[in-house]
């Protein structure tokens, strides 16, 4: 299930590194609480500010949770700003990590974990990044928003999650497209196509096999992709059979935005994130959640 987590804090934090920087991240929740101060018995510190009332977690539950990492008064994890993320809650927790404390805390419970450098290079020297020293201390902090018995109450409300993401990402395109005065055409799922140069012959459809040339961006214009650049070292047109989203092809609204093209169109599709790559770009240069630009020359159209 896509952001099912199984495992937690120093695989997240390995993951985050690669995460863009964010600010403004909530470390207690405001109103009536009751704080909780302790130490796991692996030895992490940890602080819970808890309401007066809240649902247990169990294990085999799933959890549905805002988080962020901060490390040396950076912060390179956030979801406060996207999509929460969801966890399973496993019966055994591990050693100096966050699912120590799953089956002590409730719905509605804040967490401030704090953890040390140190304790992450005597164990798995190789594999922290060389700029972070000992010393370095590590504050996680974790929102519980809620509590599911199931996988399948997970989905339900993970599909309501990403309907409303979903469109305030076709919102803020359609406002940035207003503002440059940009004529597009929406796709079904929601991405926009401009048409720069028209091209000839029929429009694309599904099961079409075509090559192009691409350039990718971010909507601030930072380049992370192309294969007409010998920087990113591809300078083969790209080939795909239209239609294929899901089974090994390409993000959905790349694949959509194919279907207004013919043979020699040039255009710009506008994609939001939930049509790209989402929260797993698996790319430094793009954020999670980053709406996406791409430059496209469909240079050759087959049957197969």
């Amino acid at each position: 299930m896509n952001r099912i987590v199984l495992a937690f804090l120093l695989p997240l934090f390995m993951v985050s590194l690669l995460a863009a920087q964010t600010k403004g991240v909530p470390v207690k929740p405001a109103g009536n609480f009751t704080v909780i101060n302790g130490k796991t018995p692996g030895d992490m510190a940890y602080k819970v500010f808890r309401p007066k009332t809240g649902k247990p977690i169990l294990a085999g539950n799933y959890v549905k949770i805002n988080l962020s990492q901060r490390i040396k008064d950076s912060v390179y994890f956030s979801s406060w700003s996207q999509l929460p993320v969801y966890m399973s809650i496993p019966a055994k927790s591990q050693p100096y990590d966050i699912s120590e404390l799953w089956l002590m805390v409730k719905q509605g419970d804040s967490i401030i974990a704090t953890q040390m450098m140190d304790t992450f290079i005597k164990h798995m020297p190789a594999n922290i990044p060389p700029q972070f020293k000992n010393g370095d201390k590590i504050l996680t902090t974790v929102k519980i928003i809620d509590v599911f018995a199931t996988d399948s109450l997970i989905r339900i409300d993970q599909d309501k999650e990403n309907k409303l993401w979903g469109e305030k990402e076709i919102v803020f395109i359609s406002k940035y497209l207003a503002s440059k005065k940009i004529n597009a055409q929406k796709t079904p799922s929601g991405a926009f196509v401009e048409i720069i140069k028209t091209g000839e012959g029929p429009l694309i459809v599904s099961g079409k096999y075509v090559s192009v040339n691409y350039t990718g961006r971010t909507f601030a214009g930072k380049v992370f992709d192309s294969n007409t650049d010998s920087s990113f070292k591809h300078v083969t047109p790209l080939s795909f059979t239209v239609g294929t989203v899901g089974t090994g092809g390409m993000i959905k609204g790349f694949d959509e935005g194919m279907n207004f093209m013919r043979k020699g169109t040039v255009a710009r599709v506008y994609i939001p994130s939930l049509l790209a790559y989402g929260a797993n770009p698996g790319s430094p240069l793009i954020k999670p959640y980053e709406n996406l630009i791409f430059d496209i020359e469909v240079t050759e159209v087959k049957d197969k």
